[in-house]
């Protein structure tokens, strides 16, 4: 069989995996879902299962980073440099995936809330290394400098989505982006951090 085929086929698995996950954990605690109940509803063996993911904890953090990083591939206008329009994209992508990830969380306990941000912070941080190595004008050739602008920059727009969530919970994503964007946006263009030295 190719490689073409394999990855397919790997890809199909995972994705079944993947969305029987998020269907119960929608419906049940973390805690209560079984491997027997993710392989029944994805239709695929358990020995299926353990070829892609070691446990249940490793398919949810697959799950959560790949629904993110597919909705947020789908949202951003450029994904490849850095610019207003791209950090309003994910500003808004995070907001709209914090309340999606209310909904599939909702029986999760603290453990398993803290694995899905972490899981979400993680993808907005590759992409903000992506954006700030190939962008002129930010910090693309200061490395120590560019990890803690990820870093900061990741968490606060995850922190902004979920003080957005409990204290305006009829406020939108495009609304938060207009309030949160200065304040990153003067952080990621170093150009004006570096002359103050």
């Amino acid at each position: 069989m190719d490689q073409k085929a394999v990855d397919l086929r790997v890809r199909r698995t995972r994705k079944l995996l993947q969305e029987a996950f998020l269907k119960l954990m929608a419906q049940k605690s973390f805690q209560a879902i079984t491997v027997q109940d993710i392989t029944a509803l994805a239709m695929v063996n358990r020995s299926t299962f353990y070829d892609h993911f070691a446990d249940k904890y490793e398919l949810m953090e697959y799950a959560v980073s790949e629904q993110f990083r597919e909705r947020l591939k789908s949202k951003l206008p450029d994904k490849d440099h850095y610019s207003v329009e791209n950090l309003r994209a994910l500003i808004i992508t995070m907001w709209e995936y914090f309340g999606c990830l209310q909904g599939h969380c909702q029986h999760a306990d603290e453990r398993q809330r803290i694995l899905c941000q972490s899981q979400v912070v993680n993808v907005v941080k590759k992409v903000l290394t992506n954006w700030l190595s190939e962008s002129p004008g930010t910090m693309a050739g200061d490395p120590s400098t560019r990890e803690l602008a990820v870093a900061v920059t990741s968490w606060a727009i995850y922190g902004a989505a979920h003080y957005w969530a409990e204290n305006k919970p009829k406020g939108t994503g495009a609304e938060l982006a207009e309030l949160v964007i200065p304040i990153l946006d003067g952080m990621l263009q170093t150009d004006r951090l570096l002359n103050r030295n």
